[in-house]
């Protein structure tokens, strides 16, 4: 009898356990990316959106997940005729790589604002980021938030005007970083 009981404990709280673990998928609407590039004078800022993505939970704490991101959609808000030359190969060459991709590897729950680990790609290439993000519950879901994450673009092969490259650029170099504000919204 106690055998049959401590088995039916064992898979009760097994079966708890597992209830714990939820998939949200990414509301593509509700969810935003702003992006923010300098220039040794200004810089340009803009909007790109998210075509798909799924973040998975652990008893309320993510654990991984990941979203595509729709390069067609990457506009330049404060200068639009910008937004062309971004999409062309001196930038990210959209009619090649029409998408980019954030998978998280790792999440720090230790800290009251987890820290995001991932592997982004862009032009098919790989780079690991990290970044906190503030998670919040909601009646039907989750929202992430993760302001100015840091991106170097060289590290996608993106040189057109970095100063790293190309000495005589003087007031018209482009920093290499470009931060990301990034909203995810999710629901079951």
């Amino acid at each position: 009898m106690k055998r049959t009981l401590l088995f039916i404990a064992i898979i009760c709280s097994t079966s708890f356990a597992f209830a714990q673990k939820t998939t949200y998928k990414v509301s593509t609407q509700s969810s935003t990316i702003k992006w923010n590039a300098k220039k040794v004078v200004g810089g340009h800022v803009g909007t790109i959106a998210l075509k798909d993505g799924t973040i998975q939970t652990d008893k309320g704490k993510i654990t991984g997940g990941g979203f595509t991101i729709d390069m067609n959609s990457m506009a330049c808000t404060d200068a639009p005729k910008l937004t062309g030359h971004l999409k062309n190969e001196d930038f990210f060459d959209v009619p090649k790589y029409p998408t980019a991709k954030f998978i998280i590897s790792k999440v720090d729950n230790s800290k009251a604002t987890p820290v995001i680990t991932g592997n982004l790609t862009i032009k098919n290439k790989t780079k690991t980021i990290s970044f906190p993000a503030k998670v919040t519950s909601t009646t039907d879901g989750l929202s992430a938030e993760a302001l100015g994450v840091k991106v170097n673009r060289l590290d996608f092969d993106i040189q057109y005007r970095s100063a790293s490259f190309f000495s005589d650029l003087g007031n018209r170099a482009i920093e290499d970083e470009f931060t990301l504000d990034i909203q995810i919204k999710a629901a079951k």
